[in-house]
């Protein structure tokens, strides 16, 4: 089903692991950056870039030219944007620090109409999300600041730098053949904490953990080819599809394949969800090799996720497989539950070495397949 995709992926992990001769360094430090975790980073690694970087990248090879955050301690206190960049390594050596700001929005770190870029550590960014969700209230500051965006980026990585404690989102990917890999996000067990939102073609995660209270590595709409490998989520929501908004339109997710999850103490395993008046598809998703435990709702799959119980929507979910479950769910919930659209029944869902303990009992409602006891033949 994936052969292509995986064509691809080798394809594009044989471009990332090129290495140059000779790197060109772009330090913060000589742009009027201070490490002294009260300057504001935002116009030095402006500056930097515009002034160092752009000048001088002239080949594609990400590390030639370094835009480089030595160690240190920093206070990022403004939104960067790196519009139409391409070809650089943003390095980042340092601890970078948010600030508790109301007024502060927008996404700290974005690129945008991007090519071939790589953000790497061995720094951090600190987002004192807390400070921004007292006492655990979300309605206090809707606006807060997101991480790191890649919008409309292509052939882009992302690596080895740890995140910490987001006030919202902390990597939100849109784009075609990037890669996210080899590192760690924690955050506060609490929602709007998403670790990796994915969309666009032949994407690749593998190799990352996330600790938070919202989605672990999850795809939006559209996606043509995504994979997700040995991926650690601990008090999370899963690893999930959607959700798909009220009224979407046009949501297109296919060809996408998890495998080698560890689930632990979170809302969810996986999930495919939606609000019922979606229209649109998803179709040709495995999910194998996921080992939970005290994951509530292990398997789940809704078109009623939110927005009420009106059945007016036409998404179409078909060939989902299922594939060596393994572990715990939660006493008070289902193993499986797949509730679809009675217009757009869920159609091939398929399950295979399915071994969950601590479940209710499983339950379908417009939804056909095999391997499960009570799920219509379809």
């Amino acid at each position: 089903m994936l052969s292509s995709f995986f064509i691809g992926v080798a394809l594009l992990m044989g471009l990332h692991v090129q290495t140059a001769s000779a790197f060109i360094e772009c330090s913060v430090l000589d742009y009027g950056a201070v490490a002294d975790n009260s300057t504001d980073l935002g116009p030095a690694l402006t500056k930097t870039w515009q002034e160092c970087v752009i000048p001088q990248v002239t080949t594609t090879v990400a590390t030639d030219v370094l835009l480089y955050v030595p160690a240190g301690n920093y206070l990022l206190a403004s939104t960067v944007t790196f519009d139409d960049a391409a070809n650089w390594n943003l390095h980042i050596a340092g601890d970078i620090y948010l600030p508790f700001n109301p007024d502060l929005t927008g996404t700290m770190l974005t690129f945008e109409n991007c090519e071939n870029i790589l953000l790497n550590g061995p720094g951090a960014i600190y987002g004192n999300g807390y400070r921004y969700r007292p006492d655990g209230d979300l309605t206090l500051y809707p606006s807060r600041p997101r991480l790191i965006r890649f919008q409309t980026c292509n052939n882009c990585e992302i690596t080895q730098v740890f995140l910490y404690d987001a006030p919202m989102f902390h990597v939100t990917i849109i784009g075609d053949n990037n890669v996210a890999h080899d590192m760690a996000i924690i955050a506060s067990h609490i929602g709007e904490t998403d670790g990796f939102d994915m969309s666009g073609n032949n994407n690749y995660v593998h190799d990352v953990s996330v600790e938070n209270g919202d989605e672990c590595v999850t795809v939006k709409t559209p996606t043509n080819g995504f994979l997700a490998e040995r991926i650690t989520c601990k008090w999370t929501a899963g690893c999930n599809i959607g959700s798909f908004g009220s009224g979407a339109t046009g949501v297109d997710v296919q060809n996408v394949y998890y495998s080698d999850v560890t689930i632990s103490n979170s809302d969810a395993g996986v999930m495919i969800k939606s609000y019922p008046n979606c229209q649109g598809t998803v179709k040709n998703v495995t999910y194998t090799g996921f080992t939970l435990d005290a994951a509530a709702y292990p398997i789940y799959i809704s078109a009623f996720w939110e927005g009420g119980t009106d059945d007016t929507g036409t998404l179409e979910i078909s060939d989902v497989t299922f594939e060596n479950f393994a572990g715990s769910g939660t006493p008070t919930r289902p193993g499986v539950l797949l509730d679809c659209n009675k217009a757009t029944p869920c159609e091939s869902i398929t399950f295979s070495d399915i071994s969950l303990t601590d479940t209710t009992a499983d339950t379908f409602t417009n939804a056909c397949g095999t391997g499960l006891s009570g799920l219509e033949a379809c």
